[in-house]
């Protein structure tokens, strides 16, 4: 009999809310075993349970919405694995496919089918910190990095590209997006969709007190620095807390390390997304339905109504 090859380890974070007695990761397990992949199902304590592993690890399997997502991706960019996001939230614009099809995704990594689309990061840091600490790092945000007014207090904002100076704003605060994250707070603050193939960062003031104010689109390989002329202001990376700025502080903001999306056959395109999820381009009076995104093998399965 011949010994099975040792071919690494393929991880699956899990939600807190989702079982992981689930059919199609039990399937998606065994799928990844009979491959030669050892498994590891992490959910209570990520960082005890997939850390260990990284040098082994060949892909981390993201099962939640996109804040679990997310989470993933900051666990492991720096060492250059790859993510899959498995959609069980209530939007999943990240994710590449929905949990029914995780086993097909699983075997077709597995046979090499999978594409792997790098998209850059942000990190950052700050100085001086309120605490008397003069420096604090960010490692890795994906989606955006935002500075915001405490309370309902505006604060002052001068905004730099490198040498150049953007401008000096009044809001109640600051969003420095991806493109990746274009399609998170900063659309919502009025900010535009942009492809996650276009290397480039969103700078959009929050509620600014300005006749005119529009979001800038840069290149994402231009240094962004933030200074606090006036108030008090926290910071936030991918919707965690990071810091707090007081007058005087200086956010500046780069490029993080890359990181890779896992993409089976049959992953959703950006504009499928964009109109599925957010109603981008659709006629108010005319009746849409999209259905669900085609399945793994090519098909489109059966639809019994819009998901709630």
């Amino acid at each position: 009999m011949t010994e099975k090859r040792d071919r690494g380890v393929v991880a699956f974070l899990l939600n807190l809310k989702e079982s992981p007695a689930s059919t199609p990761l039990r399937e998606a397990i065994e799928v990844a075993e009979r491959a030669g992949f050892r498994t590891v199902v992490a959910q209570l304590e990520p960082e005890l349970e997939i850390l260990p592993h990284l040098s082994e690890l060949l892909l981390l399997v993201s099962i939640g919405g996109d804040g679990t997502l997310l989470y993933a991706a900051r666990l492991v960019a720096e060492a250059g694995i790859p993510v899959l996001g498995v959609n069980r939230g209530h939007l999943g614009f990240l994710a590449s496919v929905e949990l029914p099809d995780l086993p097909l995704a699983i075997e077709s990594f597995a046979a090499g089918r999978c594409q792997f689309q790098r998209r850059p990061t942000l990190s950052g840091s700050i100085s001086p910190h309120p605490s008397g600490q003069l420096h604090r790092e960010l490692r890795v945000a994906v989606n955006e990095v935002v500075i915001k007014a405490v309370a309902f207090n505006l604060v002052r904002l001068r905004v730099r590209t490198g040498a150049n100076l953007v401008g000096d704003f009044d809001a109640d605060g600051l969003i420095v997006a991806t493109s990746i994250g274009s399609t998170a707070y900063s659309l919502s603050a009025g900010g535009p969709p942009i492809d996650p193939g276009v290397g480039a960062l969103v700078v959009t003031p929050i509620n600014p007190h300005a006749l005119f104010s529009r979001s800038l689109v840069i290149p994402d390989s231009w240094e962004v620095t933030v200074e606090l002329l006036r108030g008090k202001a926290l910071v936030a990376a991918d919707g965690q807390a990071w810091s707090e700025m007081a007058d005087g502080g200086v956010v500046v903001i780069s490029q993080g390390p890359s990181l890779a999306f896992c993409e089976p056959p049959g992953t959703p395109d950006f504009f499928w997304r964009l109109r599925s999820k957010t109603g981008f381009g659709r006629v108010l009076k005319l009746p849409y339905d999209d259905g669900p995104p085609p399945s793994l093998d090519g098909e489109r399965v059966p639809y019994a109504g819009p998901r709630t």
